[in-house]
Formats: structure tokens, C-alpha cells, sequence
């Protein structure tokens, strides 16, 4: 879980993760994986194997459950 009060950098650091997001300085590396070295092919291709978004609210269809609303995500 990742926790903390507004504006402290959650959803920064999960953009960065996902490779959503560019750092401006530094490094940052996922499961041995430098992201930014990646083409965005690469991040694409890695997001698809390695990272999951699970929001909470704006993305989830109400009448579905988390599961069916996680599963949509890999039917499309």
C-alpha cells in the first residue's frame, strides 16, 4: 500500500514506476529494468508485463466488482 497526505508524491512516484512519467534527474529502475534508458515501445511492452493500476475511482465501472473491473482491463 502507499500512503500519505495530498500532494506528498503518490501518484508521482506510480506515474514514474509505470513509466508513465519522465524523470527530470536520476534513475530509475524496476525489477532490474533502467526505465529511463527506454524507448517508449520498450515502456509500453513493460507496463503491459510488469505493472498493474488497480484506481479508485474514476476508472472503475460502478455495477462491476474490483475483480471484474481488474479483468475488463485485460480483456481490452
Amino acid at each position: 500500500m502507499l500512503a500519505g497526505p495530498s500532494g506528498s508524491g503518490k501518484t508521482t512516484l506510480l506515474n514514474l514506476i509505470g513509466g508513465l512519467d519522465a524523470a527530470t534527474s536520476g534513475s530509475i529502475r524496476v525489477n532490474g529494468v533502467e526505465l529511463t534508458t527506454l524507448s517508449p515501445k520498450a515502456l509500453a511492452d513493460f507496463r503491459r508485463d510488469h505493472v498493474g493500476y488497480v484506481f479508485q475511482r474514476s476508472n472503475l465501472v460502478a455495477s462491476l466488482s474490483v475483480y471484474e473491473n481488474a479483468v475488463l482491463q485485460l480483456r481490452l
